[in-house]
């Protein structure tokens, strides 16, 4: 009894544990977005130039700190050369060597600086942007792509169900023919109808399978791993009882202008060549900074004894400066002014670009709204169709079995009833996309994180 009772025990964890990890390689669509954002190389790259953003709003920081150079010079000179002694030539050989320490420090680049670090700000915020735009990107297209590969294995699944309802027909058909109920010629036409059900289940597994490797490559998953998606959607209990829901387009819309990637990268594109214009301006003016320095150097004759030791020199000719410079642009074949209009332009550019992509959003919130309450209804008034197909189809088969309809009757209806359940489903999984994809134009993330 007690070997009964832990076999019983170690058969229900077993198949618990199985339960569970069959549990863990089920993909639903956020985790396979969450992994394609995370294995996406284009992703990557935006993240590393944000991270170059960033180093370059230290840089335009670290102009406004003094700088600091050191140099050491050592000179061999062969022939005639001037005597530090004498200040005359002579025709030896001598050896220099010369060290310098020098600071500058601007003062005045007419706001250049200013607007350098104001410019790395907001170019730092575009990056960003366009790292969430790509992330939001790359979800999407993964997702477009999880609702295709689902519509494939629903079909799949439909195919499978329709040809072992031709099955069931055709060995009644064939039992009935042999006992003189059916003629050959209905016989024949089930055995056609029974082949092209194969045919067909074959040609939506092969659709299948490309939307897989679509997915896949949407994912970057290897190829060799299993990928077995969540039925849950398949699942016709789950959109009972769903109901219209109504959304303001204008409330969506204004929510999109504040939280949609795409537009907040444009509008920081917009902001970063206005103050580029600031920055052409800037460089037009005069620009002061300040220098100071230390210097000294040492001095010999080759072959010669007759000098001051190098510890001597290096006092003796210690000495430092101090003062500013004033740069004034004059003439620069007219790089100023080709500059300054160049920014000009690229504002104007980015101004028209940003009030198009308003546009653009626009119409994309507003298309979004109107195509998740049509697809509902769609999905409500093909239930209802599906259902009376499914009930005129088995009413069909049943007369069939009992000699008052064709084979032909038979094989329209189960079309008709087939094209109805593909479309319900279509228009389902579609009304799913585009519920979530007016969620995300709202500011919510796409990717529903448990």
């Amino acid at each position: 009894m007690k070997r009964k009772k832990i076999e019983k025990g170690l058969f229900l964890l077993m198949m618990t544990a199985t339960v569970s990890l069959h549990a863990q390689d089920v993909w639903d669509v956020d985790r396979c977005m969450d992994y394609a954002v995370k294995n996406n190389h284009t992703v990557r790259q935006r993240a590393f130039e944000v991270k170059n953003n960033k180093l370059d709003k230290l840089q335009a920081i670290g102009n406004f700190l003094p700088g600091l150079q050191g140099g050491i010079q050592a000179q061999y000179n062969y022939g005639r050369n001037i005597d530090p002694e004498t200040n005359t030539y002579k025709n030896v050989k001598t050896f220099n060597n010369y060290y310098s320490l020098q600071s500058t420090l601007p003062i005045f680049y007419g706001g250049s600086l200013v607007n350098q670090v104001r410019q790395a700000r907001v170019n730092v915020l575009r990056g960003k942007a366009a790292l969430q735009e790509e992330r939001d990107n790359v979800a999407l297209e993964t997702f477009q792509a999880y609702i295709q590969a689902l519509y494939c294995q629903g079909t799949v699944r439909m195919a499978k169900k329709k040809l072992s309802e031709s099955d069931s027909i055709l060995y009644k058909t064939q039992v009935q023919e042999q006992v003189g109920l059916k003629g050959q010629a209905d016989v024949a036409q089930m055995e056609a109808q029974q082949a092209t059900d194969a045919y067909n289940l074959t040609k939506q597994q092969n659709l299948l399978a490309t939307a897989l490797l679509n997915l896949r490559q949407k994912m970057n998953y290897p190829t060799d791993e299993p990928l077995l998606l969540d039925s849950t959607l398949l699942d016709s209990s789950v959109f009972n009882h769903i109901e219209l829901q109504t959304a303001d387009k204008e409330e969506v819309v204004r929510l999109a202008m504040q939280n949609n990637p795409t537009l907040r990268k444009s509008e920081m594109n917009a902001k970063s060549t206005k103050i580029g214009r600031y920055i052409a301006y800037g460089e037009a003016l005069p620009s002061v900074y300040m220098f100071s320095g230390l210097s000294t150097s040492y001095f010999k004759e080759l072959h010669s004894s007759n000098y001051p030791s190098f510890h001597e020199q290096f006092n003796n000719n210690y000495g430092y400066y101090f003062g500013f410079t004033l740069s004034i642009p004059i003439l620069n074949h007219f790089k100023s002014y080709g500059n300054v209009k160049k920014a000009r332009n690229n504002y104007l550019i980015a101004k028209e670009q940003y009030e198009e992509q308003k546009l653009e959003l626009r119409k994309l919130v507003e298309q979004a709204v109107l195509d998740r309450e049509g697809y509902l209804k769609e999905s409500i008034r093909m239930e209802k169709k599906e259902e009376s197909d499914a009930i005129a189809y088995q009413v069909t088969k049943r007369k069939y079995e009992e000699g008052l309809m064709t084979s032909l009757d038979v094989q329209n209806n189960a079309a008709t009833w087939l094209e109805s359940q593909a479309n319900l489903l279509q228009s389902k999984l579609t009304y799913f996309l585009k519920c979530r994809l007016v969620d995300y134009y709202k500011g919510e993330d796409i990717i529903k994180r448990k």
